[in-house]
């Protein structure tokens, strides 16, 4: 690698020449007294925006924000202790979504790591922590040492399925100084799947008559948006997706069919009735199976950047181990090459199958799905929507998403109050798109407070509350299960209000009926707006 210079630093400002040389545009955090030096390097980074939370979990879930929208690593800087675990939960939100976020800690000095001599913030292990929820953990003894451990953790978080890091840096080795060689960052890998592998898929998707695509969250971490819709118009192939895939393609192309069908046996039987599926950056997990008693079709190829994702949870009569983009624009050269056998087109099945689902849900469940007709009809084809808490399961059956990266779910670790400080990561990075976080009341209060974040950030981000006043999903299964419930109603504030007194906009409507003017006054703010909808939700399915 290129050398881009080499001088004198301190340990703070080795940590922002490293973000300079990774591109690194915007990051999360807030100061410690064990990590001033890098903070006092990003005063003379202008060009490096810092958006300070007000809760470290929130530096973590903003930067997981920005990380799912654009395809890049988030960044989240946090102190010493209590300030780098307060970050533990987003960095495990992360890890189960696959997710490149670098989280940059500090630590107490580093010849007294590891001896529990009292130190304020001091934690045994502080690195150990986080073993089980990110791919590459380092922690630089020396000032020389900060540049290459954090290109070693930004190569790790991009390689191959995406994953969080953690570099921890004691205090003293960001205070301290040293000669720094700062190189230029090697490209990042998008290895190619075996050749043989390759044209043994293509063979079996050539001979198919009722070949479907499976497409999961990987589909969006490689960015393989147009070689999946080349591939599945080339084979006339619907479009299933799990409810992190959806917007693999846009989901009024004839060929989409999207997330609901995990709750339509309608939909179930017509994938189960394809002869071979091709599964794009999907694992088969156990939530988004009903736990393998999914009835798949007989052959199935599997493409999937992790290894240890192949024939985990169904067993493939082809794996592909490979970037998705990559493996399917090698897949497409092959096809192209090669006859594909005539077939019935399916386009009007799935057409007939969306309508007919639409008018059967429209009917059972009338007020939700006005909810988010109206919600669709009032935003922008490529505005990104975040979720959590019940109404997350509602938008992935039953929300049309038509850009790439532009529906984000925590489907998998499922952390309430994730939504907020997703979408101030993702607005940051794009300032012109309008960007939503959807959620609950209980899961608001979460990370209620980060509303002064987007206000102080500029971050005109719209909250759509359903508030129940409560923890709906409780309440609800507890009936289900005992017929009674404990602990699920809460006391909630006045949202609106407190939006106001936080500097943002508080809108309140009397019913979801009236939300789509609530909305189209709130797209025109340029603060931040929050809308309480009253709305209470039970499962989307029959």
């Amino acid at each position: 690698m290129r050398a881009l210079r080499m001088t004198i630093m301190t340990g703070g400002q080795a940590v922002v020449a490293a973000l300079r040389a990774h591109d690194v545009k915007v990051v999360f955090g807030m100061p410690g007294v064990h990590n001033l030096a890098l903070y006092d390097a990003l005063c003379d980074a202008p060009e490096i925006q810092h958006v300070v939370v007000r809760h470290e979990q929130a530096a973590g879930f903003a930067a997981d924000g920005y990380a799912r929208a654009t395809g890049r690593p988030g960044v989240a800087i946090t102190t010493a202790g209590p300030g780098a675990t307060n970050a533990l939960t987003a960095i495990a939100e992360a890890w189960s979504d696959s997710s490149p976020v670098v989280l940059i800690a500090s630590h107490i000095e580093s010849p007294y790591v590891e001896q529990e001599r009292g130190f304020g913030h001091e934690l045994r292990g502080q690195l150990d922590v986080f073993r089980t929820a990110t791919r590459y953990r380092a922690r630089p003894m020396h000032v020389r040492e900060i540049v290459p451990r954090l290109a070693d953790a930004f190569a790790e978080a991009q390689r191959g399925r995406p994953r969080p890091v953690i570099v921890q840096i004691p205090q003293d080795v960001l205070n301290g100084s040293a000669e720094v060689d700062v190189p230029e960052p090697a490209p990042v890998a998008r290895p190619e799947a075996a050749a043989s592998m390759v044209r043994a898929a293509a063979g079996i998707l050539a001979r198919a008559q009722r070949p479907a695509i499976y497409a999961g969250v990987g589909i969006h971490r490689a960015g393989g948006h147009a070689e999946l819709l080349a591939v599945a118009e080339l084979l006339d192939a619907p479009v299933f997706t799990t409810a992190q895939g959806k917007g693999a393609i846009p989901e009024d192309h004839p060929l989409a069919v999207g997330n609901r069908w995990t709750g339509e046996a309608e939909l179930i039987k017509f994938l189960s009735e394809s002869d071979v599926l091709l599964a794009v950056g999907t694992r088969f997990g156990a939530t988004d199976t009903s736990q393998w008693q999914l009835r798949l079709p007989a052959a199935i190829i599997q493409i999937d950047a992790d290894a240890d994702e192949l024939n985990r949870n169904v067993p493939a009569e082809v794996a592909l181990e490979g970037d998705a983009k990559t493996v399917l624009s090698q897949l497409l050269r092959e096809l192209e090459g090669h006859p594909v056998d005539r077939r019935a087109s399916r386009r009007m099945e799935v057409e007939e199958l969306r309508q007919s689902l639409d008018v059967t849900a429209a009917s059972a469940w009338p007020e939700p799905m006005r909810f988010l007709r109206d919600l669709r009809a009032g935003l922008a084809r490529d505005a990104i929507l975040f979720c959590d808490s019940l109404v997350q399961y509602w938008a992935a059956r039953h929300f049309p998403v038509f850009a790439p990266r532009s529906m984000h779910l925590p489907w998998t670790f499922g952390t309430l109050g994730s939504s907020l400080p997703m979408a101030i990561g993702a607005k940051v990075a794009f300032l012109d798109r309008q960007v939503v976080a959807l959620c609950g009341d209980g899961a608001l209060m979460f990370t209620l407070p980060e509303l002064a974040t987007a206000v102080q950030a500029r971050a005109n981000i719209v909250i759509v509350v359903c508030n129940d006043r409560g923890y709906g999903a409780m309440r609800m299964h507890q009936r289900r299960r005992f017929g009674r419930f404990i602990a699920s109603d809460l006391a909630t504030p006045d949202f609106a209000a407190v939006a106001e007194a936080f500097g943002a906009r508080g809108l309140r409507v009397n019913s979801a009926n009236e939300l789509g003017p609530a909305l189209e006054a709130a797209l025109t703010d340029t603060r931040p707006v929050l809308i309480d909808v009253p709305l209470a939700l039970d499962l989307p399915w029959r």
